[in-house]
């Protein structure tokens, strides 16, 4: 794979990986926001967290688009990577970076997810997406 793709795949998940601890923290936001009881805060929040969302949704289209380009054994491997799997081993330093971003990444995902599922939880009850 070349060296200059791999980079501009390395600076797209980085920029991914930055909108994802936005979410992260804008979601912990709410949740301290909801235990003010603080409406009209988790409002502005929502939509705050709703924009970092859509744009780590443009970076993952961009992060599709530059995979398509490559051979398939090399779109395989990176896109592995990206979900967080290891099944191939990385070479470089470059892809080794790319594969520390993606675990970090995958695991601040999991601490949204959990925040999120608590939060909602909380105010729905049985009614939550979560049950």
């Amino acid at each position: 794979m070349e060296e200059a793709m791999l980079i501009e795949i390395l600076k797209e998940v980085q920029k991914k990986n930055q909108y994802i601890l936005e979410i992260e923290r804008i979601t912990r936001e709410i949740g301290e926001a909801l235990s003010r009881n603080d409406r009209t805060s988790v409002q502005i929040l929502l939509g705050m967290r709703q924009e970092e969302m859509d744009n780590a949704d443009v970076s993952e289209r961009n992060i599709q688009r530059l995979t398509s380009v490559l051979q398939q054994e090399d779109a395989v491997k990176l896109l592995g990577w990206i979900k967080g799997e290891e099944k191939i081993k990385p070479k470089t330093p470059l892809e080794e970076k790319l594969v520390e971003i993606c675990k970090n990444m995958q695991t601040a995902i999991k601490r949204t997810i959990d925040l999120d599922r608590h939060i909602s939880l909380r105010l729905a009850g049985k009614d939550s997406y979560y049950q």
